[in-house]
């Protein structure tokens, strides 16, 4: 009860939220795509390459997201065409970018008066700095993903499993992968301040991991996911509330959790 009187009384838990369930809807959207087309560590890349935005928002004072997605489209763009151009691997290149674009991050973090503040937020994510205008960025972001991904769903679909049979069939591979790099670059931006740099991988990916392992099909994975990561971050977030422990990590521990927990059920 007193959670509610608290989410009725103070408008920015309410925002918080709010956040938290079209975060958690946005994310478990793209999960399962990361997930089967092996694409972890592009998750992971972007959520790190978001730090250079940020610093270098906060360094020049302006729109942090406005940074955020700079940089998220730059080290998309990077990998994208790094791999296009066949000069190294996919994750060879989020393996030569990630430290990159995080030294940048930590240089010019380094250069501002804020400089331990920021940098925790950021890294851990801070519902507090939610915003109505971070609102209704992610509910428009989640659902033109909604759209985006339903409309595509087949093409996605045959993109994920086979590539060469895709391209045979007539879906344009390489328009296929680009957009699903820019749906992950905001899905990232989106997510930011309920997850943080550091745990953004992991909500990326475990929703995704779940519905892989008991869905009949992918287009059911997207729903499995989508309801898996919802609840979670919502009781998450309740724990957090109360336990006053920081929620983006809260809510990626508990899912974890319940990861391990429905797993072991279905090996019994």
């Amino acid at each position: 009860m007193g959670f509610l009187k608290d989410l009725v009384k103070y408008e920015f838990l309410r925002n918080a939220l709010m956040i938290v369930v079209l975060s958690s809807t946005l994310s478990g959207i793209v999960s399962p795509v990361i997930v089967y087309k092996r694409m972890e560590f592009i998750g992971d890349g972007l959520a790190h390459a978001i730090f250079a935005g940020v610093a270098l928002s906060v360094l020049l004072n302006f729109d942090v997201l406005t940074g955020a997605f700079l940089a998220t489209f730059l080290f998309a763009f990077l990998i994208y065409q790094l791999n296009k151009e066949k000069f190294v691997s996919e994750s060879t290149a989020i393996g030569l970018l990630l430290p990159v674009f995080m030294s940048v991050g930590v240089v010019l973090f380094s250069k501002t008066d804020r400089y331990t503040t920021d940098v925790t937020s950021y890294l851990f994510g801070n519902l507090l700095l939610v915003t109505k205008q971070d609102i209704l960025l992610i509910l428009l972001t989640a659902i033109a993903t909604a759209l985006i991904s339903y409309n595509l769903r087949y093409e996605i679909a045959y993109w994920i499993f086979d590539e060469e049979m895709a391209s045979f069939y007539g879906v344009n591979v390489k328009r296929i992968k680009l957009l699903v790099f820019i749906l992950i670059s905001f899905t990232v931006v989106a997510t930011l301040k309920v997850a943080g740099v550091v745990v953004m991988g992991a909500f990326l990916v475990i929703p995704g991991v779940f519905a892989k392992s008991c869905a009949r099909s992918f287009q059911n994975s997207i729903m499995r996911s989508v309801i898996f990561n919802v609840i979670n971050s919502v009781f998450g977030f309740l724990i957090a509330y109360y336990l006053d422990l920081p929620p983006g990590p809260t809510i990626v521990l508990l899912s974890f959790l319940s990861l391990i927990f429905s797993l072991a059920i279905r090996r019994c």
